[in-house]
C-alpha cells in the first residue's frame, strides 16, 4: 500500500468511530435510566462523554490518541464488570428458577449486552488510537 491510500482511509475511519461513539452515547442513555433515576445523574457523564468524544473524533483535533487510550481503558473495565454482573445475574436466575423462583431472569441480558457494546467499542477505539500518531495525525 502506498502512502496516500493510507492517508485517505485515516479520515474515514475516524468518521466512522465518531459516529459509532455517538450512537453508542445515544444507545447507553435508556439503558442508564433503567437503572433508576437515583443513579443516573451520576453514570449519565458516561454516554455524554461517549458523544463528546465522537465529535472530537469527527473534528480530528488534537491529542486524540491520548483522549482515546485514557477513555477506552477505563471503557474496557467498565464493559468487563458490566459482563461479569450480567453473567452472574444469569446464574442467579437459573437457580432461582430450579427453586420455582426467576420472574426476572433476563434481566441479566441487560447489563452483558451493554458490556458487550462498549467493550466492542472500546477495542475498536484502541485499535485505531494505535494507528494514530503522537501529534493526533
Amino acid at each position: 500500500m502506498d502512502e496516500r491510500t493510507m492517508i485517505s482511509r485515516r479520515p474515514a475511519r475516524f468518521r466512522i468511530l465518531a459516529v459509532v461513539h455517538v450512537v453508542v452515547g445515544l444507545l447507553s442513555l435508556p439503558l442508564i435510566l433503567f437503572f433508576g433515576l437515583t443513579f443516573a445523574p451520576f453514570l449519565i457523564g458516561g454516554p455524554i462523554w461517549l458523544m463528546a468524544l465522537g465529535v472530537r473524533l469527527w473534528r480530528q483535533g488534537e491529542g486524540m490518541r491520548a483522549l482515546l487510550r485514557r477513555t477506552h481503558v477505563v471503557l474496557l473495565v467498565v464493559a468487563a464488570l458490566l459482563g461479569a454482573y450480567g453473567l452472574f445475574a444469569l446464574r442467579a436466575a437459573q437457580q432461582s428458577a430450579a427453586k420455582g423462583g426467576g420472574l426476572l431472569g433476563a434481566f441479566g441480558l441487560l447489563p452483558l449486552a451493554l458490556g458487550v457494546m462498549l467493550g466492542a467499542t472500546a477495542a475498536a477505539s484502541l485499535c485505531v488510537a494505535r494507528g494514530i500518531g503522537s501529534r493526533g495525525e
